[in-house]
């Protein structure tokens, strides 16, 4: 683990704004899931899966069928990563394209069907050791 935040823009264009966003880094930007309520509700999710749905997606080049998650824990874990996505956005609009990597960051970052995968798989996994 990295002792010092990485910073990816130069710092001769970085605002204090830009930096003070990736201040908190360790490797790279921190993800919505290492929020404290978020760690809390997937571990929740872990102990005791959500219900979910198959539910059908429609886009201007067609559509598709995916599986996701349902419930108030759902909706809590969504807010949080919008809310994290919404910070970025926001730095990103009053700081142009310095500020873009933390939002790219943000896009790349895992739904909230894949991180209660990933929480369900790692509890799973510990299950199995212990």
């Amino acid at each position: 683990m990295a002792t010092a935040p990485l910073i990816i823009m130069d710092p001769a264009v970085a605002s204090p704004a830009v930096i003070a966003a990736t201040a908190h880094a360790n490797d790279n930007l921190r993800s919505w899931t290492d929020d404290r309520r978020a760690k809390l509700l997937l571990a929740s999710c872990a102990a005791l899966m959500p219900h979910g749905e198959w539910h059908r997606a429609y886009h201007s080049y067609g559509y598709g069928e995916g599986f996701r998650y349902i419930g108030y824990r759902v909706d809590a874990l969504t807010a949080i990563r919008d809310e994290h996505g919404q910070r970025a956005l926001d730095l990103y609009h009053a700081e142009g394209d310095p500020a873009y990597a933390v939002f790219a960051l943000h896009c790349q970052s895992a739904s909230v069907t894949d991180a209660i995968d990933t929480a369900c798989e790692a509890a799973l996994a510990a299950k199995m050791e212990g």
